[in-house]
């Protein structure tokens, strides 16, 4: 079995567990935020970073602005025709 069938498996029973997978996510992200109910830091260099669950919104709020970006601003500027290579001199 090659290592791309082997794979392929793998992301097919991956997807046929895909709600357990989301319970899991979710479960480890609610922990998280329950940790960060205790844990406080101790130098916060921003009124902000106290606030809980400020990480976790900073990095959703950056994810979303950082695909925005490229799917507005970087996707236009590498996209190529479907032939480009194709064209002869």
């Amino acid at each position: 079995m090659s290592f791309t069938t082997s794979f392929s498996h793998i992301l097919i029973k991956a997807r046929d567990n895909a709600s357990f997978w989301k319970k899991a996510l979710f479960t480890v992200l609610s922990i998280l935020l329950g940790i960060n109910l205790f844990l406080h830091p101790h130098h916060a260099h921003f009124a902000m970073e106290t606030t809980i669950g400020f990480w976790a919104v900073f990095g959703v709020v950056v994810s979303v602005i950082m695909v925005l970006v490229l799917k507005k601003i970087i996707y236009p500027l590498i996209n190529k025709p479907e032939a480009f290579y194709d064209r002869s001199e």
